[in-house]
């Protein structure tokens, strides 16, 4: 009778959420009504072909599988001693969702002048040529098309996650951040997203100094070994775009928000700089949409069920777009960690049970560069010996480097590790003999909950490995395999972070990485 009752409740939950209307009926009925706000981003979007798309609420073919019991409601799953009785539940639900940066019909009015009914698709279309704002583009009427010049500047608008005011950026434990005092920032935070369309950078970003969250704001910061990491100075052509989280559109739209915004939102070339001159570090759960639109992501509670949650492996159902797994016995679960303070970035995690085997489609690079890809670890007995593999056939990734043991620390390696002392110049060799053999000590700007007595750095089994150093190109796609090498289903792999950091902040020969 259980089962009959949840397959009939999941039933009228699926059933309703076919009766809403998702975010392209909502802007299809903006261009039907021709209401002034964002009638003319309206225009873009459908012309783009993206409506229908963006109507789809779920997965329905997941809800099915669930619903019948095909995915298992959890699983009892013990990682690193962490759940006190080893249940993990799986995500009801597969829904989608979209987050939309548009500039509004009186900025259209502005830039056209014209009446924002009159304003027409070849008008914005014209426009962006005119500003060259996608150069390498094809300048056709061939709106659905990824290639296009205006689905381009359409798509960098839209992010295929739907994240709310409190979630454009995540303040946890950044250094001099506490929960204890929510309002008072610590250092600046950011969140690095992947668009839709053609797969591109959009980053949000809050500081104290900065007063809201911006899209796309590189500033200068303080970011010596005795700085403070906060703002010194910010051009105005660095400033970003200012989000009035006021503004946000939310009504009527059971899929996405929308953020009304007053400047020109492009990814053009002076923006693509800038991302290739800072580190952009990536919180591993934050790569993962399906995270977001399910409200797993580092969910405001300490509810056994919204605390470990196991994600079904790939074999069995595909949850994650960018994650694949390569064998049934990988047991994937993240670990929401909310209010266990744990060093991690943002305080969560993911673990891997089981001989794991797994491939993470990895966000793109700005620009044609030599990149390096880092791998942060925190090691223990739990940890296995992972191969990495690393490339752009998927199916047929290359060996990155010989396996590394991440049960061993900085210490237990013996390759030249010791804590911060103080003097500078010893330090900086300390970083520098590390580095050469392929390690780096853990971020400064990691805490515990923002004590400055816990802090990655200064943590010897907290540290991050170089898997690869090698020119990447921002229309590849690259991939990262993580696999375990010996005959052990009891290992664990851990997921924090990854970096991609260019040669300009690696190798720059008048300023070395900071250590932040």
């Amino acid at each position: 009778m259980k089962r009959v009752y949840i397959y009939i409740m999941c039933s009228l939950l699926a059933i309703s959420l076919h009766a809403q209307d998702g975010f392209g009926s909502y802007l299809r009925d903006i261009i039907q009504k021709q209401e002034k706000g964002i009638l003319v981003t309206a225009k873009l979007i459908e012309a783009c072909g993206l409506c229908d798309s963006l109507d789809i609420l779920m997965d329905y073919e997941y809800e099915k599988r669930y619903q019948q019991g095909w995915i298992p409601e959890r699983i009892y799953l013990y990682v690193d001693g962490h759940f006190p009785n080893g249940d993990n539940w799986t995500p009801k639900h597969r829904l989608y969702g979209y987050t939309l940066f548009t500039e509004t019909d009186d900025f259209w009015e502005q830039q056209l002048g014209k009446n924002y009914k009159d304003i027409t698709v070849a008008d914005v279309k014209n426009f962006v040529a005119n500003k060259g704002l996608y150069p390498d583009a094809i300048n056709d009427n061939q709106y659905d098309d990824e290639n296009n010049m205006l689905n381009q500047f359409v798509t960098y608008h839209l992010l295929p996650r739907k994240l709310s005011a409190d979630k454009l950026v995540n303040h946890v434990n950044e250094y001099g951040y506490s929960f204890s005092y929510p309002n008072k920032l610590g250092i600046p935070v950011a969140e690095n997203y992947v668009t839709m369309g053609k797969r591109r950078l959009l980053r949000t970003y809050e500081s104290a100094e900065s007063n809201g969250v911006y899209v796309n704001r590189f500033p200068v910061l303080d970011n010596g070994r005795h700085g403070t990491y906060h703002e010194l100075s910010c051009d105005p052509d660095k400033a970003g775009i200012f989000i009035d989280v006021s503004k946000a559109i939310l009504d009527g739209i059971p899929n996405a928000v929308i953020y009304p915004i007053d400047q020109l939102l492009a990814y053009t070339e002076d923006v693509r700089d800038k991302f290739a001159h800072i580190r952009s570090r990536y919180d591993i759960a934050g790569l993962f949409p399906e995270f977001s639109n399910n409200d797993i992501r580092l969910k405001k509670s300490t509810v056994e069920k919204d605390q470990d949650i196991y994600i079904p492996n790939s074999l069995l159902y595909s949850y994650l777009d960018d994650m694949t797994f390569n064998n049934e016995s990988s047991l994937m679960v993240y670990l929401n960690a909310w209010e266990y303070y744990w060093c991690n970035l943002n305080g969560d995690e993911i673990a891997v049970a089981g001989k794991y085997d797994v491939t993470l489609r990895l966000p793109p690079v700005p620009k044609r560069g030599e990149y390096e890809l880092r791998y942060k670890c925190l090691a223990n007995a739990e940890r296995g010996l992972t191969q990495f593999y690393f490339g752009t056939d998927k199916d047929n990734l290359k060996p990155a480097g010989m396996p590394v043991d991440f049960t061993k620390t900085l210490t237990t390696m013996s390759i030249g590790y010791s804590s911060d002392s103080g003097n500078d110049y010893a330090d900086q060799m300390v970083d520098n003999e590390l580095y050469y053999k392929g390690y780096m000590k853990g971020a400064m700007s990691v805490t515990a909950n923002g004590t400055s007595s816990d802090i990655e750095r200064n943590r010897n089994n907290s540290y991050r490995y170089i898997v690869v150093r090698q020119t990447m190109d921002p229309n590849q796609t690259y991939y990262l395999r993580f696999k375990c090498v010996i005959d052990s289903e009891q290992k664990k792999l851990f997921l924090d972070y990854i970096e991609l950091c260019p040669k300009a902040v690696y190798d720059n020969p008048n300023e070395p990485e900071d250590i932040w």
